[in-house]
């Protein structure tokens, strides 16, 4: 349990008890100072939400999984869905909604402020330039990539690891990779004028087609009513969304066959799917041809249409 030195980085003192639905980490003592708190959540049941706080010398980041979750901060409201990523910047009051059953969250607070140390032991210069960086972000809330994910994952991946000379440095490494992706995805953000809000949602599924897509919460996202979202949905796209999701995963994992050395299972694995087995059925019903096959060069074509035969990889509520 961490408590009274967490103090030090809010006006509040919060519940940092660890269970099986959330977990807290102070990466200090593995050589990581500047990152006083990392951590994870995955709730089977609503929490209650966090009233006005800040970070003195902080920045706090999140990135979703799953679900929504609403900050408020500089007078406006937020909702952050899964994929995107929201910073909340050194001294900055904000609030947190009550987090909803299914939320799936990483987040992490980074000391930022001048000391006499080296910023995570970055030479002078590149540690101003880093620091600068993330304190000037061009977009405070912006859609993340997969990548971000991973790197929140490895970090507690290489801190669950045994003790060795070379822990310290890989968790540096992991979270350096992190904050300098972070930086490039926040550039990278744009919202073209006169898009509509279902259109920026097909476009951030065909970007992201690893992730995981509630139904529900997309209508919300979108301003629509669940079963309203579906017929525009296929009005737009072409295909129900469960379909939709399915053919992206599938267009994926032949791009990834064909470019990477990325071992089926890995594949099936990082886009979503429950096995190896399961996206080797798929992906034959989809191509005309197995995975090893796409990867030998004998691909088959897409299907103009695809069957609903994601049915048993998505749980209920979700495509």
């Amino acid at each position: 349990m961490i408590t009274h030195k967490m103090n030090a980085i809010s006006n509040l003192r919060f519940d940092y008890m660890n269970t099986s639905e959330r977990r807290v980490l102070d990466l200090a003592p593995l050589g990581l100072p500047a990152v006083p708190m990392l951590g994870y959540c995955n709730y089977r049941n609503p929490r209650p939400d966090v009233p006005e706080h800040w970070h003195p010398g902080c920045l706090e980041i999140h990135t979703c999984v799953r679900n929504t979750l609403n900050f408020g901060c500089s007078g406006r409201t937020y909702r952050v869905g899964p994929g995107d990523v929201f910073v909340n910047f050194p001294g900055e009051r904000h609030t947190v909604s009550e987090h909803p059953k299914g939320l799936i969250l990483y987040w992490l607070i980074l000391r930022v402020e001048s000391s006499g140390d080296s910023f995570l032991q970055l030479p002078a210069a590149e540690a101003r330039a880093l620091r600068l960086a993330l304190l000037h972000l061009p977009h405070r809330h912006f859609h993340g990539t997969d990548r971000i994910k991973r790197l929140f994952q490895m970090l507690h991946m290489v801190y669950d690891e045994p003790a060795n000379k070379l822990r310290p440095l890989r968790l540096r490494t992991a979270l350096l990779d992190l904050l300098l992706e972070m930086t490039i995805a926040a550039r990278a953000h744009t919202v073209p004028v006169g898009e509509t809000r279902l259109e920026s949602l097909l476009k951030d599924i065909q970007a992201h087609p690893e992730n995981e897509y509630a139904v529900d919460d997309l209508a919300r996202r979108a301003g629509m009513a669940p079963a309203h979202f579906i017929t525009r949905f296929r009005m737009l796209a072409g295909l129900p969304p469960r379909q939709f999701l399915l053919g992206c995963r599938i267009r994926a994992a032949r791009e990834l066959l064909r470019t990477t050395s990325l071992p089926v299972t890995d594949i099936a694995i990082r886009l979503g799917f429950c096995s190896s087995q399961h996206f080797a059925n798929l992906f034959k019903r989809h191509t005309g041809v197995t995975p090893r096959a796409c990867r030998q060069g004998h691909s088959g074509p897409m299907r103009a249409s695809d069957r609903d035969d994601g049915q048993s990889m998505i749980r209920p509520r979700h495509f």
